[in-house]
């Protein structure tokens, strides 16, 4: 019998610990299944009958004319068989043997009661009633099912109809159970056992065993799910999903809706530590639904309005409260409408590609020193240490609003952040990504995809079917993570190692003065806007200023806020890869004077010259780079005027030059 967990509150916990309890409900448990299984268990229980009839008659005495009375019911029930084979009457013959068995079973435990022979008697009978009970069961149950559709898609259902729930039929034991049948009925689906309905604060739930086939299976039913709501004609919501088997399907009726209104109000920053689990809101029998950052990256997906913005700035002002975490930002709107208010929290936030990529470049380095310093540790027995803790340093966390821009704006950073996905979490570094463009573009594409890097998903409102597959993961639409179901903003669905079924629940909704206000009582002291606490900043008349050094120092073994670089790009925006960066650089270097393949060997820019050959090609044929003459026989290449950018001058400082170059 289907009980699913949620169905625990119906039972008082003194019924649960009481035995009176355990047994009453153990044994309304059998009836109710021995009632369901009537008509398989019928011949199991006459034969079983009449044998203990036998039992008992031997225990009381057998005198000669019951041994005659046994002897005269075999000869009659022998002629009813030989007459039904006569006369060809399939009826008879059955009900003929059927009888003679009976009687010999019953009058062999009359002669030796209960023993070897009257048990094997027993089974033998038992056997050859379900050899020939079974096909004709199937049988009549095929052609109930076929008279029910036609019934139902011709003309009202008469109540006589399966006037049971053992033997299936379109009565069941309530009102819903009926509704449930019939509607099943007239989709040409009809049920084969409808499993006892359980009534909660919010509606009742049952599991439905479906007739085996394709057409008849639970994902071919939830596909017509609205026209089976239309046939059910009762108050609520219906909801439906895959059961343990294909055949099962789970049926949720949703009456009353506990997390309806306006909004759950965001009750304040409870966590200290990120290593605490953060609460984002509640599900509707009041439990806070909690996200453990430390467990995985985190992915927040939904609609346009459905509300991505709310969760983000809820787990925000959570982190911003955590001694042991900094916080990073990526906020593709322009002037960071969203992350802003964060910034006097944040190391570093990022408005544009520009300073995304420089970001992510740094995010990357940090990964790697901070590996570097990890083995260079040992545990109290000697073994290296393999996971960042709090007692290494800083948490990071990256916070990434609107994912799919970011990649659309900046598409060489998917190596970057594909690496940082797969391999940050040993170094204590963790990336939350919201979206409200879920593709397989949004997520580094084919070659990228880094969906399987989110280990925590918070799955919004959407307007279709279609990206709840790629939100939830494969199958989840069957599986009954139907975010196309949540009818409020902020409602939602997590898939965690927390939190594996599909269970509504609502993110807690927080006002732009509480985020104000968080923002200002956790800003650090020296953070340049965290005195005036400008939820949109105004930009800096500097146009690279230096980034403030960070509340409390920490962040690993060295520590501090990150000093962003320029990242060296191509003139189309894209980043400059490593190995050819140094061949740029030359080229910038020389200005109009240009630089041939030889000079580039000879200057260890390059092992040969043919390494370096198809990389000027792409830049003459991009129109970057030009071809100027020829000095001692080999082609001079020269930035084109459009992208040339003079050295600096030589009197400049090393200073004066990383000034140039500091960003953000």
């Amino acid at each position: 019998m289907f009980i699913p967990p949620e169905a625990d509150h119906v039972t008082s916990p003194v019924e649960k610990t009481s035995g009176h309890g355990r047994t009453r409900r153990m044994a309304t448990a059998v009836c109710r299944w021995c009632g369901r299984l009537r008509y398989e268990l019928a011949p199991a229980a006459v034969s079983f009958g009449m044998t203990c009839m036998g039992w008992l008659h031997h225990a009381v005495g057998v005198d000669p004319a019951a041994y005659a009375g046994y002897g005269l019911g075999v000869a009659a029930t022998a002629g009813l068989t030989w007459g039904g084979l006569k006369f060809k009457s399939s009826v008879a013959t059955s009900l003929g043997i059927a009888s003679t068995a009976t009687l010999i079973n019953s009058g062999l435990g009359a002669v030796t009661g209960p023993s070897v022979p009257s048990l094997i008697s027993g089974g033998v009978v038992t056997i050859a009633s379900y050899a020939v009970y079974v096909p004709w069961l199937v049988k009549t149950r095929h052609e109930r099912f076929n008279l029910q559709i036609k019934a139902a898609k011709t003309a009202p259902l008469p109540d006589g109809m399966g006037v049971n729930i053992g033997q299936p039929g379109v009565t069941g034991d309530t009102e819903e159970e009926t509704a449930l049948r019939r509607a099943l009925v007239a989709l040409g689906v009809p049920a084969v056992d409808v499993s006892r309905i359980v009534f909660t604060d919010t509606g009742w739930y049952a599991m439905v065993t479906l007739p085996p086939g394709k057409n008849t299976s639970a994902h071919a039913v939830i596909a017509k799910r609205q026209q089976l709501q239309a046939n059910l004609d009762l108050p609520g919501r219906l909801r439906l999903a895959e059961g343990p088997q294909a055949n099962q399907l789970i049926v949720r009726m949703q009456s009353h809706d506990p997390l309806a209104g306006p909004g759950i109000p965001w009750p304040g920053t409870r966590i200290s530590s990120i290593e605490q689990p953060i609460p984002i809101g509640i599900y509707p029998d009041g439990s806070e639904i909690l996200i453990d950052i430390v467990d995985g990256h985190v992915l927040i997906a939904g609609g346009t309005n459905k509300g991505k913005s709310g969760a983000v700035n809820v787990l925000a002002a959570n982190l911003v409260a955590c001694d042991d975490a900094y916080l990073a930002g990526i906020d593709m709107k322009p002037g960071a409408l969203e992350l802003g208010p964060w910034q006097p929290n944040m190391v570093a936030l990022a408005d544009d590609a520009d300073t995304a990529r420089q970001l992510l470049v740094w995010l990357k380095g940090e990964m790697t020193r901070r590996g570097k310093y990890l083995a260079t540790l040992r545990g109290p027995n000697g073994e290296r240490v393999k996971k960042w803790t709090r007692e290494h340093g800083k948490y990071i966390v990256l916070i990434i609003d609107e994912l799919a821009e970011l990649l659309r704006q900046a598409p060489d950073v998917a190596s970057e952040l594909m690496t940082l996905m797969q391999v940050s979490r040993a170094m204590g570094i963790r990336i939350i990504a919201a979206t409200q463009s879920p593709s397989e573009q949004a997520f580094g594409g084919k070659g990228t995809d880094t969906r399987q890097q989110f280990g925590v998903r918070i799955g919004l409102p959407v307007n279709e079917p279609t990206p709840i597959n790629m939100i939830m993961g494969t199958g989840a639409y069957g599986q009954g993570w139907r975010l196309d179901e949540l009818d409020l903003p902020g409602k939602c669905m997590v898939s965690s190692e927390r939190y594996f079924e599909p269970n509504e629940g609502r993110c807690y909704w927080i006002t732009e003065h509480q985020i104000l206000e968080t923002s200002l009582e956790h800003a650090s002291p020296d953070a340049e806007t965290a005195e005036e606490g400008r939820p949109h900043p105004e930009p800096d008349p500097e146009p690279e200023p230096t980034p403030p050094t960070p509340p409390g120092g920490g962040g690993g073994p060295r520590g501090g806020r990150p000093v962003l670089r320029a990242v060296p790009t191509f003139p189309d925006g894209s980043r400059i890869p490593d190995n050819r960066q140094p061949l740029w650089e030359a080229l910038e270097k020389a200005g109009p004077e240009g630089l041939t393949k030889p000079e580039a060997v000879s200057r260890g820019i390059c092992n040969h010259h043919t390494s370096i050959g198809p990389w000027l090609s792409q830049w003459v044929a991009a129109g970057w780079v030009q071809e100027d003459s020829k000095r001692n026989r080999a082609v001079v290449y020269v930035l084109t005027a459009a992208q040339h950018t003079p050295a600096p001058e030589a009197s400049a400082t090393d200073e004066e030059i990383a000034a140039c170059r500091t960003s953000l």
